[in-house]
């Protein structure tokens, strides 16, 4: 690539995602979804490490930039997108967040960069906020890399645990198109028969991913999983009081074709479409 050390993007062609990394990437997206930590994305040069914990609407968010180069990473720095559902206090590392091209930090051989957002999520919402990462290696090459933080509508949801009667109730009450998503999703290829050790995995997506309060007895069969949560927000209403959503889930197995039916359903569209999303990748990783 040509270019002085330091120009920016629109002086020469930057390096992007390898696409042979690109499958790693999105299941390391998808487990991030779930998990209180791990990584978000790693190759020859860069591992970027996410820890993130969350009580009713907010978030403490801390991102790790490691460098796994033999030598250091110049004008490092990034871009996080605004999102109008989400209140963002950020602060990292000096020269993180510099938007002159021959600003950023200087990223040693093995040490780290490091950003702590803290988030207070205001509306529902269905997708996850973009993060770009760029730099220079030593040879003067630029990188860039567009990435996506693992911060989902799941991560705002409070557990209810409701009687049969009460979930059937409920779930009736929230029929209509606005306010149901569904989709089949298959097996993994590699997996296992659907049995009844498998259903307790689902169960544990459910609860323990998507922070859902399992709803026992609500069905027949030990093919099917309910679960309820309480979306949390830190908007107001009218009367002073936080604007929350309640949420509904329900996986179904059909185990003779390999197949699962996440049914969400919700008083928000946004709400029922990111319990869904959410759902069917953790599926598609258990």
């Amino acid at each position: 690539t040509e270019g002085s050390p330091g120009a920016g993007p629109l002086d020469r062609p930057a390096l992007g995602i390898p696409k042979d990394i690109i499958p790693a990437m999105r299941k390391a997206f998808a487990n991030l979804c779930t998990s209180p930590s791990g990584v978000l994305f790693e190759n020859a040069l860069l591992q970027v490490g996410v820890k993130h914990e969350y009580v009713n609407s907010q978030g403490r968010i801390s991102v790790f930039f490691g460098n796994l180069s033999k030598t250091p990473l110049r004008h490092f720095r990034i871009v996080l997108d605004d999102c109008t559902h989400l209140k963002m206090q950020k602060q990292g590392t000096q020269g993180l967040f510099d938007e002159e091209e021959n600003g950023g930090c200087t990223v040693a051989v093995r040490t780290q960069a490091k950003l702590l957002l803290l988030v207070e999520v205001t509306a529902p919402f269905d997708d996850a906020p973009a993060m770009r990462v760029a730099f220079e290696t030593e040879e003067g090459e630029l990188h860039e890399y567009p990435l996506r933080l693992p911060i989902v509508a799941t991560c705002f949801m409070e557990p209810v645990t409701l009687e049969p009667g009460a979930f059937m109730q409920r779930w009736k009450s929230l029929d209509g198109q606005e306010r149901e998503c569904q989709e089949v999703v298959k097996a993994p290829p590699n997996a296992q028969e659907i049995d009844e050790e498998y259903m307790t995995r689902i169960a544990h997506i459910i609860t323990d991913g998507l922070k859902f309060g399992r709803c026992k007895g609500c069905d027949p069969t030990p093919w099917t999983v309910s679960g309820a949560a309480t979306f949390r927000t830190a908007a107001k209403d009218g009367n002073g009081n936080n604007i929350n959503v309640g949420c509904l889930v329900r996986v179904e197995a059909n185990p003779q074709a390999g197949a699962f039916r996440v049914t969400t359903r919700t008083l928000h569209p946004l709400c029922s479409k990111a319990v869904k999303n959410v759902a069917l990748v953790s599926i598609k990783l258990a």
